[in-house]
């Protein structure tokens, strides 16, 4: 990105690189451009930020880490622990966020008295995309409820179409699965199984029939087993080959970003089992410390990050939500307005997301991906054994903690 005239540049590094992250980061660029801000762009590729995490840290170890990184959830509280990112009270209180930002926001931003990252849009993981040419060509009904989804499964098979696009790639079974766990064991228990100090709870039979869920919903399309990235599998939504796909709304933005629209060329539902509930992880950054001092370049982009303008052009095209609840859903498409509408309900359920570090340590979310993959690749592993082997990953991170 070449630096605004007469501004100063800031180097981040994050992990958008499809096209709809892609065209969100670039609406972001333009915004700060116009504000004199330039954003050096250091992005790495790979689902759900595996290889930027790899990069970041080894820069940090090294005494050189960039200036802005994408650094969310609990990897956010642990960084701040060890004094590596910036505080931004004087931001928070000047740009007000704790009177236009969502209290589920303040809070993910917050530890130990102090705001530690601007917040840019709050994703949905509890979401349900499927093909509205398809819908209507079948005479199908929204995917509300799992006979809804083997109504349409049924259906989809015998038009020789794929009923679910899918990976086992094993974040993105993790991520499927976190869902389930919201569906079938209900906001009470998924806010327990969130809390690593309440290890007990993932021996509860809601985990169990999450997890037979999570092996009937693979066995939808038969035993073929694939590991693909999860643009590839939004493509297939894309072209018809599939008629759905459960994924985080960013998968939304990539539909767009080729040119799908909501409503009209692709439909969203609650996962089912969670309408009306919110499965969230919130996109941050990070303005980190280092050797050289840029604590009044980087308050000024955290700045500009919460105005309503850069929201706006930045979760349009991300397929998240603004973090702000001043923000007209109208401007938002249906799917968004949705999510966003979820946030703003008073009494709605918000619970964070265990997949994607929102409430799990990075080595606890990555030893249950693992378990989870291990579940779905081996059908030899029964439900119960898998089950177990959840809780003594939980119980060992407990007592680490």
């Amino acid at each position: 990105m070449a630096a605004a005239a007469h501004g100063q540049t800031l180097d981040v590094l994050h992990w958008w690189t499809s096209a709809g992250e892609r065209r969100a980061v670039d609406r972001l660029v333009q915004q700060l451009e116009r504000q004199g801000v330039a954003w050096n762009d250091a992005a790495i590729p790979g689902g759900a930020g595996v290889a930027a995490m790899k990069v970041l840290k080894s820069r940090v170890l090294a005494g050189d880490p960039r200036d802005v990184a994408q650094v969310i959830g609990r990897t956010l509280t642990d960084w701040a622990d060890l004094g590596l990112v910036l505080p931004l009270d004087d931001v928070a209180q000047r740009g007000r966020w704790k009177q236009a930002m969502f209290p589920v926001v303040l809070q993910v931003v917050s530890h130990r008295h102090h705001v530690i990252a601007a917040p840019l849009g709050v994703h949905r993981i509890n979401t349900l995309l499927y093909h509205q040419a398809l819908w209507a060509r079948l005479k199908l009904g929204a995917p509300r409820t799992w006979d809804d989804v083997e109504q349409a499964a049924t259906a989809l098979r015998k038009a020789g179409l794929t009923p679910l696009a899918w990976s086992d790639e094993p974040w993105q079974v993790a991520t499927v699965f976190e869902t389930l766990l919201l569906g079938e064991g209900g906001p009470t228990l998924y806010a327990e199984l969130a809390s690593a100090q309440r290890w007990q709870a993932w021996q509860n039979p809601g985990v169990l029939k999450a997890l037979v869920r999570l092996r009937w919903l693979r066995g939808l399309n038969g035993d073929a087993a694939v590991e693909q990235p999860w643009t590839h599998s939004a493509r297939q939504l894309y072209q018809g080959q599939a008629g759905m796909f459960i994924m985080g709304d960013w998968a939304s933005g990539e539909l767009k970003a080729w040119g799908a629209q909501p409503g009209t060329d692709f439909g969203c539902a609650a996962v089912p089992g969670t309408a009306g509930m919110h499965l969230y992880s919130i996109d941050t950054l990070a303005m980190l410390v280092g050797k050289k001092r840029r604590d009044a370049d980087q308050d000024r982009l955290a700045e500009l990050l919460g105005q309503p303008a850069m929201q706006l052009a930045y979760n349009q095209a991300k397929g998240s939500v603004p973090v702000r609840t001043d923000i007209d859903p109208a401007q938002l498409d249906e799917c968004a307005r949705d999510s966003w509408q979820t946030l703003a309900r008073p009494g709605s359920s918000q619970l964070p997301s265990i997949a994607h570090r929102m409430s799990a340590d990075e080595s606890t979310k990555d030893a249950l991906a693992a378990a989870l993959h291990r579940f779905i690749k081996n059908r030899e592993l029964t439900p119960e054994q898998t089950q177990a082997r959840l809780v003594t990953i939980i119980r060992g991170a407990a007592r680490i903690q």
